[in-house]
């Protein structure tokens, strides 16, 4: 989502700031998909004819992309949350596979057990929080740790055309995730391990990208319905100039 402004009206972006809540770059982040998530499937059928099984293959593979949240923690000097996820997500899948006599299942489908998890929290906090998971998630990616694109964030949700939006996606991508996941876990346990590794993601982007195009285009249907109500209720702007903010959209 994102918010503009018309005017310096407290509690929500001043007018002229070069950035506002939204959908995250996919840009910015396109780095980390590729070091983070395609070149570890590349590695796979890089090692695989040269190691004994499929589980010391996807070891291997997945110390590269642990290998890239390591090296942007020394970068950036800070944790990142999708990261400490990713390491933790890799290391239960190592000690659980080992455990389990070198399952590797257990490797396979490790980010798709994370992501059923957050899709049932997004859904589950709907109903038990006051800000639902999808929320915190949406900040996270688009405001960073940047206390004053935090601070707009939140005022965002403060609205009720903002806090209802969230609910709505927070129910929406919730169920997408849990059907990604559970796609992907009945596949890992069906198809060999190359083939489910070259399928998966295709069926994450399918996926998330209908989730992005539906919150797009929900959240331009949601603005201009409320653009509609603003124009009909609110007063003509202040003489000096000021207007009103303006809903937040996408």
């Amino acid at each position: 989502m994102e918010a503009e402004a018309t005017g310096g009206t407290e509690g929500t972006p001043e007018a002229g700031s070069d950035w506002q809540p939204g959908i995250p770059s996919v840009r910015e982040h396109l780095p980390s998909l590729v070091w983070g998530a395609a070149l570890p499937i590349g590695i796979y059928f890089l090692v695989r004819a040269h190691v004994r099984t499929d589980v010391a293959a996807l070891i291997v593979a997945g110390c590269f992309s642990a290998g890239w949240v390591v090296l942007q923690f020394v970068r950036q000097r800070r944790v990142d949350v999708v990261g400490a996820i990713v390491l933790f997500g890799f290391a239960v899948g190592v000690v659980s596979s080992t455990l389990l006599g070198g399952n590797a299942y257990v490797l396979k489908v490790r980010d798709a057990f994370f992501t059923a998890l957050f899709g049932v929290a997004c859904v589950v906090t709907v109903f038990t929080h006051d800000r639902p998971a999808f929320f915190y998630v949406s900040r996270y990616f688009s405001a960073g740790s940047d206390p004053e694109k935090v601070s707009a964030f939140d005022r965002l949700h403060e609205l009720p055309v903002g806090r209802r939006t969230f609910r709505v996606l927070s129910v929406v991508w919730g169920i997408g995730l849990v059907v990604e996941a559970s796609f992907r876990l009945t596949l890992a346990d069906v198809l060999p391990t190359g083939t489910f590794l070259a399928v998966s993601p295709f069926i994450t982007a399918s996926v998330i990208g209908s989730l992005l195009a539906f919150t797009m285009l929900y959240t331009r249907r949601i603005q201009a319905e409320a653009a509609t109500l603003v124009a009909t209720m609110a007063p003509e702007p202040a003489s000096n100039g000021e207007g009103y903010p303006q809903i937040p959209l996408p």
